[in-house]
């Protein structure tokens, strides 16, 4: 009774002493997450471009004054109030050095009576004309509009916004030019305008630490900031220590423990212990365990900051990514139910990750927000009482970690989650039978490596007339060559990417004697004689990447390093 008493007193405090409401990305009542525009504001919001506000008015139609500020800047012009030469533009007016500096640079003009008509609407023409002009876009793409003349000033400049990939038009082949744009298009048409400057995205890396019959998730993210959630269990802790100062960490901005349980907030007793944390972030579900009363002494022992988000909320990590609390529930009566769940979005790649909720969260999820993702980190170590048909549906995830510990009294995890993650197309990987499992993306594709892989033995290797005989690791793109005589059925051979641990399989394919076939991924990927699509996510390691060709059977019948 002691040992609950100083517990539930040192919960009181907490609460009491620090911030519990983890800071908002954006409150615009009509730019929900599942809104077509939702990345696109978020991005521009991060990027300082707007502010943030109750309400966006996404569907509101732009004039020509706001038109110049948003451009101005995204393109970083000096929007000091000044005096122009527009007798309908006095200094006065707040966007009138905006105004100024888009029209210096030819981005947009004024009228022939002298005026600038600040007022004024624009259409969908008008706007890709300044978008064009803005982000120097010169290359024309050639696709028609069946209601865009040739004739029409604004023809060659909605060609080049079609050629950037800033629009596509609209399904029925018209691009509506006179249309006039609402603020929703016209943060797409900037937002994407403004990736296109972007320098190279750099890499982020996940990690699913093996700690056993546990979780534990190590974030790197593109600018060098770094969370961690979860840290397994007690014994555990000294591992994921070492694990985060293997890669050079010495201060976590964020530590996030989804939910009390001591397979979840055991190892961050080493940790608080070992390594400098900017932030703690707790569900705020209180336990009487002294491994919970432990964590939470060290916390305010060390004076870190502690919040209990709610969902809906934006952890601050890192500007190029968007960290959403999906869940988040406190006044919960079970532990699991009360699992911070995190939605992770860098570029083209979506990372799940879901503690340990169960079906009933899930349901509440899917009935609320976008799910789908390209990783999945399964709830409950693989348990029944989570990852349904339902969410699976919702979520279709690409690749799906799962942590738990070997020969578990649990039996986790279940076959039946098994089963549905694979008929999903999802690719499997476990701490059991593959360690430690990193994954890095760049935004567009990401790519899979563990310390160690299944304990199968392979088939020997076999003889054959069938060789890899180029790799091109940047242009993704492998030669395989028949060197033989005769035509050789290659139907279900696997091409294997090593270091990343990724794997095609062959379909129905006869390559003639002498002949290459050659296996594409990438963004650049393409189908074609001679040519097989494997996807247009980044596979090939650039830094150095083997190759295997497996057989039908299974062997080995060529490697190129």
């Amino acid at each position: 009774m002691k040992n609950l008493f100083r517990v539930l007193i040192i919960v009181v405090l907490f609460l009491s002493f620090f911030p519990i409401n983890e800071s908002k990305a954006a409150s615009y009542s009509d730019v929900t997450p599942n809104h077509r525009f939702y990345e696109d504001v978020m991005y521009l919001l991060q990027k300082g471009v707007i502010k943030d506000s109750s309400r966006y008015g996404v569907d509101n139609k732009v004039t020509r004054e706001e038109v110049a500020v948003m451009i101005g800047k995204a393109l970083g012009l000096d929007g000091t109030p000044a005096k122009t030469k527009f007798k309908d533009v006095p200094a006065s007016l707040a966007s009138s050095g905006y105004i100024n500096a888009a029209v210096d640079a030819g981005i947009i003009s004024g009228h022939l009576d002298g005026t600038f008509k600040p007022k004024d609407l624009v259409t969908r023409g008008q706007m890709a004309i300044f978008i064009a002009r803005g982000f120097n876009l010169t290359i024309e793409a050639k696709v028609p509009y069946k209601d865009v003349s040739p004739s029409s000033a604004a023809y060659t400049y909605i060609r080049k916004t079609v050629h950037a990939g800033i629009t596509a038009g609209f399904p029925d082949g018209t691009f509506k030019p006179q249309d006039n744009i609402t603020r929703g298009q016209l943060s797409a048409f900037v937002a994407r305008s403004m990736r296109l400057n972007e320098p190279t995205a750099k890499q982020m890396k996940v990690h699913f630490i093996d700690v056993g019959q546990g979780d534990s998730i190590l974030i790197q993210s593109p600018n060098g900031k770094n969370m961690l959630i979860d840290g397994g269990t007690k014994s555990a802790g000294t591992k994921v220590v070492s694990f985060i100062k293997s890669k050079g960490i010495t201060k976590l901005d964020y530590v996030v423990a989804t939910h009390p349980d001591a397979d979840h907030i055991g190892g961050l007793i080493s940790v608080l212990n070992s390594i400098s944390v900017g932030t703690f972030i707790d569900s705020g579900k209180s336990h009487t365990t002294e491994t919970y009363y432990e964590m939470l002494n060290l916390i305010d022992v060390k004076n870190i900051p502690f919040k209990v988000p709610t969902a809906g909320d934006k952890i601050a990590l890192d500007s190029a990514l968007n960290l959403q609390v999906l869940n988040s529930a406190e006044a919960s009566d079970d532990t699991n139910e009360a699992s911070i769940v995190l939605k992770m979005t860098y570029g083209k790649e979506t990372f799940l990750f879901m503690g340990d909720a169960d079906t009933t969260t899930e349901a509440e999820l899917v009935a609320k927000y976008d799910l789908k993702s390209t990783v999945l980190k399964a709830g409950h170590h693989g348990s029944s009482t989570s990852t349904s048909q339902l969410f699976v549906n919702e979520v279709k995830p690409v690749t799906t970690t799962l942590s738990y510990g070997k020969e578990n009294s649990y039996g986790h995890p279940h076959s039946e989650v098994v089963n549905r993650l694979k008929a999903a197309g999802s690719k499997l990987y476990n701490t059991v039978d593959h360690c430690d499992i990193s994954v890095l993306t760049s935004g567009n594709g990401h790519t899979v490596s563990n310390t160690c892989t299944p304990t199968t033995t392979p088939p020997p290797a076999t003889s054959t007339a069938v060789k890899i005989v180029s790799k091109d690791l940047s242009a993704e793109i492998v030669g395989i060559k028949n060197t033989g005589s005769t035509t050789v059925d290659i139907t279900d051979w696997t091409l294997v990417s090593v270091s990343g641990n990724q794997t095609y399989k062959f379909p129905s394919y006869n390559l003639e004697a002498g002949k290459t076939v050659y296996v594409t991924s990438g963004p650049n990927a393409k189908s074609a004689t001679g040519y097989l699509k494997w996807t247009t996510a980044n596979i090939w390691l650039n830094s150095g990447d083997p190759a295997k060709l497996l057989n039908a059977q299974g062997a080995v019948v060529s490697e190129l390093q």
